[in-house]
């Protein structure tokens, strides 16, 4: 007697990974789209795309030829050195809020300001200790400037 067995494996989709895409100063989500198209980010991952807090007239010079605005910014740098903390401090709060509610993130991506926005944040002294998370929010990290 033969017997034969035939096997079939089940192959479930795998979630892409999410990243966690920010902006440099001057700028908004529609030029950190065209970074992470240029990249290859997508269509292999999930990118989350994410404007600062605060508002800019100004646009970094020549951004305007890819995009309508509105521009934003971590810290404006014009301002006085106290106007700039109070900013990034906002700023870092309003990244631990959007962290807390939409991640956690496999990854993060960050443009010039927006990676000093993730160096930052990356230090455990800010997501553990200041925002009492118990992990960071995300798994690796991808700095341009």
């Amino acid at each position: 007697l033969l017997f034969t067995f035939t096997i079939h494996a089940i192959t479930m989709p795998t979630p892409k990974q999410r990243i966690l895409c920010l902006h440099g100063g001057g700028s908004n989500n529609d030029i950190t789209y065209f970074q992470t198209t240029g990249l290859q980010l997508l269509p292999r991952f999930e990118c989350v795309y994410l404007n600062a807090p605060h508002t800019t007239k100004q646009c970094y010079p020549g951004l305007d030829q890819f995009s309508d605005g509105p521009w934003y910014i971590w810290a404006d740098p014009t301002k006085s050195q106290s106007d700039q903390e109070e900013q990034w401090d906002k700023s870092l709060n309003f990244l631990a809020k959007y962290c807390e509610e939409h991640g956690p993130f496999d990854g993060v991506y960050g443009f010039s300001q927006g990676a000093a926005m993730v160096a930052d944040f990356s230090h455990p002294k800010i997501w553990r200790e200041r925002f009492q998370m118990k992990q960071c929010p995300w798994k690796f990290a991808i700095l341009a400037c």
